[in-house]
């Protein structure tokens, strides 16, 4: 089963714009690194062009396996960007996605469950 992650991020914290900007560098040669040791399947980066962009300035996207992904998600790397990035940049969450093939089958359990429930 795969899973998807996206890492999204608002504006960057006044006066720490340069050490945000390095972090979305540092970051995203990591996660291609992860690409490439075939840890992750896909990763890319996103910036919005329109937006709020004091709560949304972009975000990231990956998918690899899921234990691929809990590995990673428990690297001392990966927790070291993201404790930088809960001080260098504001709204920033980090949430799980169903992917790929699960997404049917996600939607199928919401229906039977529905359908249990008399909903």
């Amino acid at each position: 089963m795969e899973l998807g992650v996206i890492i999204r991020y608002g504006k960057l914290v006044p006066g720490r714009e340069a050490q945000a900007i390095e972090l979305f560098t540092e970051a995203t040669e990591y996660f291609l690194k992860k690409v490439k040791e075939n840890v992750l399947t896909y990763f890319e980066p996103y910036l919005f062009m329109t937006s709020d962009q004091e709560e949304e300035t972009g975000f990231m996207v990956m998918k690899g396996p899921a234990p691929e992904i809990f590995r990673l998600m428990e690297e001392e790397k990966y927790l070291w960007l993201g404790e930088k990035a809960r001080i260098l940049v504001e709204h920033f969450a980090v949430d799980l996605l169903t992917v790929g093939e699960e997404i049917p089958r996600q939607l199928e359990r919401a229906s039977k469950v529905r359908v249990e429930l008399g909903i």
